[in-house]
């Protein structure tokens, strides 16, 4: 007798063939079974032509089939029900035909097709009906293959091999989680499981998710990260394994340690960048790169803690960057289409300054120029326009220099083509968005000079311009040239521009004002709101000081440490706070806040203290010496020992490595006041000849005259 088994997930949409189909093949002598995914009173078949079975309901299924049943898709689901019902599986073990009434039911009718061999596994009643004939009509031919196909087929075997050490993984990853990271066997294995054979990308992606979590939430970072790698390292698909390196990376910034794996996170996504560039997806190119640049170029990675891995080695640090494809793409030099021409002679030289939002450092470079009847002068505030602000974002540029959207060149082009039109010389104040954008243009005949300041250093933007068209980047001193050159190796490349040092603007005679002889004890730091200056190295040139004589004391110009950007940032203004507290409690410190009279707040200090870890120039500590205050210059340590550092622009008595040396010097040059205003004069008048804007003025009209 022939046996026909049909699956149904739920009431059949066509309800009269069902019944018509069954009726039929009940007159020709088929034993007809239907398993139903629900209730069998409303399955309509005539009475007696059929066995109708209802699958079992989820919540009766042993706990690891429930806890597959509730993530599962709807084709699966009615498997795990199906599997474990004895009526179809003895229904199964003699059909002839397996059918499948709807889409839902085509899963568990393959999975029965491939432990009973011998069956035909059919999607619709009509091959039904043709599968039965077939067998009619050669009856011979199917009782041979159901000799040949006996049992199930041997990948069944291995899928139960699979489960079952699926189930077991998880088993022993719960109790891991759970209990068992806490000791140092449990994280042993839980190391181990993370990279057995076997497991899936996405198990081991899950549980390198949890375990990594639980262990940092136990405060051990060191084998969070090693947990991370150890799921990276066995991540078979190249897209998943750059996944999560970039969301392991993403997780560490956000515990507040900066991961040690960063630079291969990088590497990892910029070559599903380069793969999408290839296949011209350019949204996909995009994304990837922004992912990148917000990595590398995160903040917390180099502005809210004492150091920055691309420090010590630029090149390095930024190799995955510059090798790759869309690394290239964004730096090809596009050039222009005529040199720059000379300052003109026959008329006032046309001169736009251009900023966004930050002139700190323009006003009285502008101001000479404003005032010289050889010269016309502009500003373009890039923020000014809110409509236009609008264009300037960040994965629009990107998407422009990879080559995806010229309508954004366009756009850029009619913002800035009349400022270009009109101007001999374009100074742009920041190597930041608005020089990736005047140089993502064909600037014509006009000159563009940037002007680059420490902070861009460590962004994404010198990435960002085109070298070709810039003919000046200017920077403040020697040692952050030399950084920059390293950090954007194409500034050396032919065809580059010209690199030039001209120092920052100061009008220094406004600080020369009498001090009072009690000033000798008092030091001042200017600027602490940053972690870059790093108040607490002062506060412990300050304690030693208070050792040998408690009339020192300090006072902080300038805006209080702000500790709220990053979980880096809050960690270094605990420990800030803390001592702060400890040393206003003594008397010891007095916070003078945010002024625009610096000149006034420094007529009461006696030594002047710069504590940073990196600077371009550090205006505050040359104010300070102007105003005849003894300096006292840290070896910026992200420069110390390079060719150029804080030393090339100090003299070298000035310069202090440790709190204590900078203590000894302190306590020598204010022994007596004679001794400490003998060196504040000193001081002062180095600073006056060798910084002062009447001296410094000269470097911007070269800058500006040349051809």
């Amino acid at each position: 007798m022939t046996e026909v088994l049909i699956i149904s997930a739920g009431v059949p949409s066509a309800p009269d063939a069902l019944t018509e189909t069954v009726s039929q093949m009940h007159a020709d002598g088929v034993r007809v079974s239907v398993a139903v995914g629900c209730s069998a009173d409303r399955i309509s078949v005539a009475q007696g032509t059929a066995e109708v079975i209802t699958l079992p309901d989820a919540k009766t299924l042993p706990a690891d089939d429930r806890r597959d049943h509730r993530k599962a898709g709807k084709g699966r689901r009615l498997w795990l029900r199906a599997r474990r019902d004895p009526g179809v599986r003895r229904r199964a073990a003699s059909a002839d035909v397996i059918v499948a009434l709807d889409g839902a039911a085509v899963h568990t009718v393959q999975q029965l097709a491939r432990r009973h061999r011998a069956a035909d596994a059919v999607t619709d009643l009509a091959s039904a009906v043709a599968a039965v004939a077939e067998r009619a009509a050669h009856p011979s031919r199917y009782a041979t293959r159901r000799m040949l196909r006996h049992g199930p087929s041997p990948s069944v075997a291995v899928d139960a091999v699979r489960e079952r050490a699926k189930r077991l993984t998880r088993k022993a990853a719960h109790r891991v989680v759970g209990k068992a990271l806490s000791d140092p066997r449990g994280r042993r294995a839980g190391q181990a499981l993370l990279t057995a054979p076997g497991l899936s990308d996405a198990q081991r992606r899950v549980w390198g998710r949890r375990i990594a979590g639980k262990l940092g939430n136990l405060g051990l970072p060191a084998e969070a990260t090693a947990a991370r790698l150890g799921v990276a390292q066995r991540l078979r698909e190249p897209a998943a394994r750059a996944e999560w390196l970039m969301a392991a990376a993403k997780d560490e910034l956000s515990a507040g340690r900066i991961p040690p794996f960063l630079t291969e996170a990088a590497a990892a996504e910029l070559a599903m960048a380069d793969q999408a560039l290839t296949r011209d997806d350019f949204d996909a190119a995009t994304r990837s790169v922004n992912q990148v640049m917000q990595l590398l170029f995160h903040r917390a990675v180099h502005f809210d803690w004492l150091t920055s891995p691309m420090a010590p080695d630029p090149t390095g640090y930024l190799a995955p960057l510059h090798r790759s494809l869309v690394g290239r793409t964004m730096a090809a030099p596009r050039g222009r289409r005529t040199p720059a021409a000379p300052p003109p002679t026959d008329r006032p030289h046309r001169l736009l300054f251009v900023s966004r939002g930050n002139e700190n450092f323009l006003g009285d470079i502008r101001e000479r120029y404003e005032q010289n009847p050889d010269f016309e002068v502009r500003t373009l505030d890039m923020l000014a326009d809110p409509e236009r602000a609008k264009m300037v974002r960040i994965p629009f540029l990107l998407k422009y220099l990879l080559g995806g959207d010229p309508a954004y060149g366009d756009a850029i082009r009619e913002w800035f083509g009349p400022h270009l039109e009109w101007a001999d010389t374009v100074f742009v104040e920041w190597c930041l968005v608005q020089a990736a954008l005047f140089t993502a243009i064909d600037p014509g005949t006009t000159r563009i000079i940037v002007r680059l300041h420490l902070f861009e250093a460590f962004t994404m933007f010198p990435h960002l311009l085109d070298m070709s068209r810039v003919d000046d980047m200017v920077f403040v001193s020697e040692p952050l040239r030399d950084f920059t050159m390293d950090v954007a190796p194409r500034l050396r490349e032919p065809g580059g521009p010209r690199t030039q040092v001209v120092t920052n603007a100061a009008r220094l005679d406004r600080y020369r004002r009498a001090k009072h002889p009690d000033a000798r004890f008092t030091l001042a730091q200017i600027g602490q709101s940053r972690i870059a200056k790093d108040p607490r190295w002062t506060f412990e040139v300050l304690r030693e000081l208070r050792r040998r004589d408690d009339r020192y004391r300090l006072h902080l110009v300038g805006a209080d440490l702000d500790g709220s950007p990053t979980p880096q940032a809050a960690a270094y203004h605990r420990e800030y706070e803390k001592e702060l507290a400890e040393l206003e409690a003594q008397g010891a410190i007095r916070r003078i806040g945010q002024t625009d009279d610096v000149p006034s707040a420094l007529v009461d200090v006696g030594v002047i203290i710069s504590a940073s870890v990196r600077e371009s120039f550090h205006l505050g500590v040359i104010e300070g010496a102007a105003s005849g205050a003894v300096p006292v210059v840290r070896d910026w340590p992200f420069f110390a020992g390079r060719a150029h550092s804080a030393r090339s622009i100090f003299p070298a008595d000035w310069m202090v490595e440790t709190p204590v040396q900078a203590a000894d010097r302190i306590f020598a040059h204010t022994a007596s006041e004679e001794v400490w205003r003998k060196t504040g004069e000193a001081a002062a008048e180095h600073a006056l000849i060798t910084w002062d804007w009447s001296v410094v003025q000269a470097q911007y009209d070269r800058l500006f005259q040349q051809p």
